[in-house]
């Protein structure tokens, strides 16, 4: 086994001990000194959930209430312990650093206590955490898992004044930043959503990949990062849209959460750039739709004079009339305005144009403007792929603007997640986060949006992602996936025999209960269990009705005595009036759903009283 110690990617902190079945536990370590962080003293209101009463205690609250929504959604018998500090970082008036996190250590060639799988691959880094998951084992004894730092000064005078961590934990943080999304988020990076290759140079650390690595495809070199040299990565990590996450269980949720329509140019002709190429759009003229416009793309040019030197950035009457008009004109940014630019090309009779970016930055950028009498659509490319578009002229481009529902918003036409590989790089941002282009936004992505919910799944692909880099389902925590283990819950029922094969304790529907009685002293109502043959996780509901109110879903005095009953006795004090009885019908419910009242001469007897 190899490891390395204090690999921070982003945020974390320290926790306790796992639970007998499903989840982790995650619990914070406070590392804070004296009337600092999460022992600042400063007496605060209970807010959106949170009763600390003093800013330290809520922070710490927040912190766990974040930790916990981990928990949940992730399976581990090992504690996962988060190290976690407030201290002054980077800020001023218009932007701050809210905090970091990453993981304490990561480990290679790993094995597992039977059965648990130990590392998938050889050679490869594994995040602390996750590899204590499938060591099903403490690592690294006596470390934390996580280690996080946050900005104490947030919402100080100087320091995004008044616009402090929002501390309820009910996501109601209006213009503030949410304290618990952007925990999720950074405990994110901890448990396994980062790479630790350096996309400055390439270089790996100490020699190997990472499983995050080995999901990272670039399509254009048709290759993962694991499978790259450190030239490869460089370039890659600057390979804007193009690269993207293979992950089965991130594409099969990215199909059914993100948006279908993505403003594009797609290329139609020749082969050597046919494709799809993302795009900056404009404020002005003819929005984009999902009816392409659809020509052949030529150079326009004007003269180099004092509007500018270059013939290749229409920013005078354009020179070549005949051949640009009823096609798209392909233009260079710079010197002159964007709307001239279109105007001047729309004058000439062109049905569209394409800006290409004159600097090496991506994405493209949106172009403002305004003018009124633009009536045709414009959008930007960056240099790279203006540069291939330009080159390709001679042999005859067609290119088609439109909105293209064959793509979501921040994904390839696979449904595979774009990851954020802008140009230049973004230190700590690229290429560990997914891009910015996804909608609805996602937790993973460079900027935390006001949006986001306190979700990891369903709404959200972060546990999907944890999915694939090796987070298996485990719900009872044996070391087995819920794919190969043949009683998940360990309750005793084979899974295809279990109506409820994640719920311990409930594998089948209650039947009928049966002896239903009162005990001598007339108070204490008895019957048998319903949890033979249905489970340990079975409880009761009781319903008590009159008996000239028959039958059983028709009185009005009809009443749920007691709607959760673990055990097989209740109690009633209450007495029927003179010449009047009660009846008393007991049923059981589980996991698996509520068993039958009993049957009477119409049928099976029904009511909803009890929920």
């Amino acid at each position: 086994m190899r490891s390395r110690s204090a690999y921070t990617s982003v945020l974390l902190l320290a926790l306790s001990a796992a639970p007998a079945f499903a989840g982790a536990t995650i619990t914070i370590q406070n590392a804070d000194g004296p009337n600092e962080g999460f022992n600042d003293p400063t007496p605060a209101a209970a807010v959106g959930g949170n009763p600390g009463t003093t800013i330290g205690a809520q922070r710490l609250i927040a912190f766990q209430f974040a930790a916990n929504i981990w928990g949940a959604a992730l399976d581990s018998n090992v504690p996962i312990v988060i190290r976690a500090n407030f201290d002054p970082l980077f800020c001023d008036d218009v932007s701050a650093v809210l905090g970091s996190a990453g993981t304490a250590y990561i480990v290679s060639d790993f094995g597992g206590v039977p059965p648990f799988p130990g590392a998938e691959f050889a050679h490869v880094w594994y995040h602390g955490a996750l590899a204590d998951k499938r060591a099903g084992a403490e690592l690294n004894p006596g470390a934390p898992d996580i280690t996080a730092q946050f900005n104490a000064n947030l919402g100080k005078t100087g320091c995004l004044t008044g616009f402090g961590f929002y501390l309820g934990l009910d996501n109601n943080h209006g213009t503030r930043p949410d304290l618990v999304a952007t925990l999720l988020h950074e405990f994110g990076h901890g448990l396994g959503f980062s790479q630790f290759a350096s996309v400055a140079t390439g270089a790996e650390t100490g020699g190997q990949s990472d499983v995050f690595a080995r999901n990272l495809l670039d399509r254009t070199q048709g290759r993962t990062w694991d499978q790259m040299t450190d030239t490869q990565r460089r370039a890659s990590a600057i390979n804007f849209s193009r690269v993207v996450w293979q992950g089965s269980e991130t594409t099969n949720d990215a199909a059914s959460l993100l948006l279908r329509g993505a403003a594009t140019l797609r290329v139609n002709s020749p082969s050597s750039v046919a494709g799809r190429d993302p795009v900056g759009v404009a404020q002005f003229g003819a929005p984009l739709s999902t009816t392409p416009v659809t020509g052949t793309l030529v150079a326009a040019t004007d003269a180099s004079n004092a509007s500018g030197t270059s013939t290749l950035d229409a920013c005078t009457t354009l020179t070549n009339p005949g051949a640009v008009s009823g096609k798209i004109a392909l233009i260079d940014r710079g010197t002159c305005s964007f709307t001239l630019k279109v105007k001047n090309a729309q004058i000439a009779g062109a049905i569209g144009v394409v800006i290409a970016d004159n600097v090496s930055e991506a994405p493209s950028p949106d172009m403002p403007g305004v003018d009124g009498t633009i009536v045709i659509p414009s959008v930007s490319v960056i240099q790279s792929d203006g540069a291939a578009l330009r080159a390709a002229l001679g042999s005859g481009v067609n290119v088609s603007m439109l909105i293209d529902n064959a793509l979501r918003e921040g994904t390839d036409e696979l449904d595979r997640v774009r990851l954020f590989a802008p140009d230049p790089i973004v230190n700590g941002s690229s290429i560990s986060h997914f891009d910015t282009v996804a909608t609805p936004n996602i937790l993973m992505e460079p900027i935390l949006t006001g949006d986001l919910t306190h979700n990891v799944a369903g709404t959200d692909l972060t546990l999907a992602a944890m999915r694939d880099v090796g987070w298996f389902s485990d719900p009872d925590v044996d070391g087995l996936e819920n794919a190969i283990d043949p009683d998940d819950d360990n309750d005793g029922v084979a899974d295809g025999s279990d109506c409820a094969p994640l719920q311990a304790g409930s594998f089948a529907l209650p039947r009928e209960v049966t002896g239903v009685t009162f005990a001598a002293d007339k108070v204490t109502l008895r019957w048998n269990s319903a949890a033979p043959g249905a489970g340990t996780a079975t409880v009761h509901n009781v319903l008590r009705g009159a008996l000239n109110q028959l039958p059983v879903g028709a009185g009005a005095s009809e009443a749920c005595l007691a709607p959760v009953v673990v055990g097989t006795a209740t109690t009633d004090l209450n007495r029927p009036s003179a010449g009047q009885g009660f009846w008393y019908l007991v049923r059981g419910r589980n996991d698996c759903g509520a068993g039958t009242y009993g049957q009477a001469t119409t049928g099976t007897r029904v009511s909803s009283i009890c929920p």
